[in-house]
């Protein structure tokens, strides 16, 4: 299922820049009609129109293109997310099993140190994070290289120069994107520390709530 999914994925990260090839000859046939236009303006009215019937013929030829390409990405695209969906899915579901069962394989003294309302925070929150992270964001990932390199591989075929000159600039990109990852990762830790924390204390005066209420400890409960 993920190496469909991630087939579907490199499917569909490869039309973009076919996409960008057609829009590139599209604007060629517009340019070239306006150049024969102008050139042959003092000749002929039949120049014109066999012109005007060349650009048609090619309009009528990317709007194919482009309708093909269109479906590709309609059916990649969804198969793509559906794929990996179901796929983190499983994986989700198999890895809250798996936490389960090594905490009741746990001695009397563990839960003494861990907190159970902290537990069960880490076994919501933090497996719902696995599975955003595993599941369509992944093939978007996936997407996203395919295009990059794809682009890169055409952009040396068609002009190697301008390609050479926009390759220059990757490696602060990706040093940026490398840091901006750092950072965001970081935080989702403190993040989640902090909501799994918060999720053991509010579950605690949750469940114990008539003795809070008994010793009038609500303001205490609250900050």
């Amino acid at each position: 299922m993920i190496l469909t999914g991630t087939l579907m994925a490199m499917a569909n990260g490869v039309v973009l820049p076919l996409m960008c090839i057609v829009f590139g000859d599209m604007t060629d046939s517009f340019v070239k009609d306006t150049i024969l236009s102008h050139v042959n303006f003092s000749s002929l009215n039949m120049t014109g129109i066999k012109i005007n019937s060349t650009l048609q013929e090619d309009m009528n030829v990317y709007a194919i293109y482009y309708s093909i390409m269109g479906f590709m990405v309609l059916v990649a695209a969804y198969l793509q997310v559906s794929f990996w969906t179901l796929a983190a899915g499983r994986q989700v579901r198999r890895i809250r099993k798996l936490f389960f069962h090594r905490i009741m394989q746990q001695d009397i003294g563990w839960f003494d140190v861990n907190e159970t309302g902290e537990l069960n925070t880490r076994l919501t929150d933090d497996v719902y994070k696995i599975q955003e992270g595993i599941g369509d964001k992944a093939g978007m990932l996936v997407q996203a290289f395919t295009t990059f390199f794809s682009s890169f591989i055409i952009g040396f075929t068609k002009g190697w120069k301008l390609t050479l000159v926009i390759l220059a600039v990757s490696p602060a990109l990706g040093v940026s994107a490398a840091v901006f990852s750092k950072v965001l990762a970081a935080f989702t830790t403190k993040e989640q520390t902090a909501y799994a924390k918060a999720g053991a204390v509010a579950e605690e005066v949750l469940s114990a709530i008539r003795t809070v209420f008994a010793f009038s400890g609500q303001d205490r409960e609250i900050k």
